[in-house]
């Protein structure tokens, strides 16, 4: 009875943190984007010039000290509702194989937010549906918030890349930026099915191989993490998993770059730009790598790194705090910065139902669930 006692207790224990670091991935990614918007192409001696020698240490962008996030954190919500979509279809149906399609009609979804009308001729799977679920219906999302050329043209052709058959050449960061939530849904999954996922979700819109294998990697990377490994460890075992996909080199070369500069005793903003400046999915996952590796146990001196440099401010960011928000939890981001990030709320509702995963079943399916997240 006391080892069942004490089994029962470790499984909740292990739930709890997982549902608090799942928090933290979600939050500490929109987090990042907050931050780094207002900074976003500027270069590092004009962010110092502005904010003294260490750069910016908080939000700025509005008069009330209030953080709001960009198309970053729009389209990763967009992730989450159709991976949570597709999950709910795969229970009730007990059929896998629409994943990619109803995540891209999500993006879709986002499109419409941004007054873009697609080209609906062109979409040849599922249904597309604009009206149904509870993120389509939030006022926040209808905002522009600097959303990317690259997305906005691809989607609104109404096709779907994929690795295969690619829409664009484009390795651009918009990938890999919205890309967290398959690791954190799909986590009782194989690892084959969530990279192929990742991969194949960033492919929708960006056709080059850094733009997607980029994106499959940091899946990897926060897939292992869920799995107790250190991060150090996870990287590494991330670059072996990608070295079997056609076209990984690019992407390799700069994870490894990353972490020789986490490495460096020299860790300034100088150095960190010699990774690039993020705009490209390796860059950005390049430098979301060494900021997070060179402040592992703290989560806000990393978040500070990763956007106080010249660049993609926003998404080097969002990544950094996806990799620190899942490894150290919600309780390691300063309360301050979550109690003044407009969408809050609705964020750790987001988090709530990726660690929730579905309500219901075929036998006895949930009615709200159904209403919340439809199963197209």
């Amino acid at each position: 009875m006391f080892e069942y006692f004490n089994l029962a207790r470790y499984i909740i224990e292990r739930m709890i943190e997982t549902k608090n670091r799942i928090s933290g991935c979600i939050l500490g990614g929109a987090i990042g984007d907050a931050l780094g918007s207002p900074i976003e192409f500027e270069s590092i001696s004009s962010i110092r010039q502005r904010y003294g020698p260490e750069g910016l240490s908080g939000y700025v962008e509005f008069p009330d000290g209030q953080g709001k996030f960009t198309d970053d954190t729009q389209m990763l919500i967009f992730t989450a509702e159709g991976a949570l979509r597709a999950y709910h279809r795969g229970t009730l149906k007990g059929i896998s194989g629409a994943e990619i399609t109803i995540i891209h009609h999500s993006y879709l979804r986002w499109l419409h937010t941004q007054n873009v009308k697609v080209e609906r001729e062109n979409i040849e799977n599922g249904v597309y549906d604009i009206e149904n679920g509870w993120i389509i219906n939030l006022p926040l999302l209808h905002r522009r918030r600097a959303p990317g050329n690259t997305c906005l043209a691809a989607l609104k052709s109404g096709r779907m890349g994929t690795p295969e058959d690619h829409i664009n050449n484009s390795k651009g960061c918009g990938g890999i930026m919205r890309i967290a939530p398959i690791p954190l849904l799909f986590r009782d999954f194989d690892t084959e099915y969530v990279y192929e996922k990742a991969c194949a979700a960033a492919a929708i819109t960006h056709g080059h191989p850094s733009g997607y294998i980029s994106a499959g990697c940091l899946c990897l990377i926060l897939r292992f993490i869920l799995q107790e490994m250190d991060l150090e460890k996870a990287v590494h075992s991330a670059c072996e998993y990608i070295r079997r996909t056609p076209g990984h080199e690019e992407t390799l070369l700069a994870v490894e770059a990353g972490i020789k500069t986490a490495k460096s005793s020299n860790f300034t903003p100088e150095n960190l730009e010699r990774l690039g400046g993020g705009w490209t999915g390796d860059e950005a996952l390049a430098i979301s790598i060494a900021c997070s590796m060179h402040f592992a146990s703290d989560f806000k001196k990393g978040i500070l790194a990763s956007v106080n440099h010249s660049g993609d401010s926003d998404s080097t960011g969002s990544i950094t705090g996806n990799i620190l928000g899942l490894l150290l939890g919600k309780d390691a981001i300063p309360g301050e910065w979550i109690a003044n990030l407009e969408g809050a709320a609705i964020l750790e509702e987001i988090a709530d139902d990726l660690f929730v995963q579905v309500k219901g079943n075929d036998y006895n399916p949930d009615d709200d669930w159904w209403q919340k997240y439809p199963g197209y």
